[in-house]
């Protein structure tokens, strides 16, 4: 354990600078994938300049994800043996800490991917897990030439699609969109463009098949957005929403926080 707070704390020493107010972000992605897939999720950065050392925990929810490796690597001298904790991954726990040992610092372009997560997904249709930088068990701390730095945390989620997508009539009179912003806290918009003028009915349901919102109406041909509130669901999770019209249907996947 000790080789995990050891290297930031005499990073700390040597950086006794003046704090540069410029927040470094640390991000996942919000993913969808297919039930039983083995995919690669990318830990990305954002403001990254003359960065030392970085240290954090990764956390997701081991019933719905299981962790394969950790690979394609973007700082100098990481690896999977020295720089990673794997103790505890069966219970969706990941530990990471890096420095580098020239303390000349290290400066990537925005949307750099540090290093990336291989999951395979063990949850059922519909579930779905936050998979977030974290201050448990490891502190968050980042480390530049000037000093101890801010940080920003934006914490995507992990979607499995349902079994209703790959059911969905595929037309070409009208095109569905994802909800944005996905996932919600307040209030999200879906999105359809319809190629000519016609009946329209749109479904949310929850994980049970349970209907929990519709919208029907004749709309003209052309772009189209229906608001939703977050105070129509009773908690948070993952929905699927329906379009159909007389030519077809379209289903997608909309994450209530």
């Amino acid at each position: 354990m000790k080789k995990f707070y050891l290297p930031l704390v005499v990073l700390s020493l040597f950086a006794l600078g003046t704090l540069n107010a410029q927040e470094v972000v640390l991000k996942t992605p919000n993913l969808e994938v297919d039930p039983d897939a083995t995919f690669s999720l990318d830990l990305q950065v954002e403001d990254f300049d003359m960065i030392t050392g970085l240290q954090f925990s990764v956390n997701w929810d081991p019933q719905v994800l299981e962790f394969v490796n950790v690979d394609n690597f973007g700082l100098p001298g990481l690896t999977s043996d020295g720089n990673f904790g794997l103790m505890q991954v069966d219970q969706g726990i990941l530990r990471f800490a890096w420095f580098h040992q020239e303390l000349t610092g290290v400066t990537l372009p925005d949307m750099s991917t540090i290093f990336s997560v291989k999951f395979k997904v063990v949850g059922d249709p519909s579930s779905s897990t936050q998979v977030t930088i974290t201050d448990e068990p490891i502190v968050v701390e980042v480390v530049s030439t000037s000093g101890m730095m801010p940080y920003n945390i934006q914490n995507g989620t992990v979607t499995v699609m349902g079994p209703n997508a790959a059911n969905e009539t595929i037309s070409t009179d009208f095109v569905l969109y994802q909800n944005t912003p996905n996932p919600f806290t307040d209030v999200t918009h879906i999105r359809f463009d319809l190629n000519k003028s016609t009946e329209t009915h749109l479904s949310i349901y929850d994980q049970t098949g349970r209907v929990v919102y519709t919208e029907s109406g004749f709309y003209n041909a052309g772009s189209h957005a229906i608001p939703v509130e977050r105070n129509l669901f009773q908690s948070a999770g993952t929905y699927v929403y329906t379009l159909q019209t007389a030519n077809g249907t379209a289903t997608r996947q909309l994450v209530v926080q």
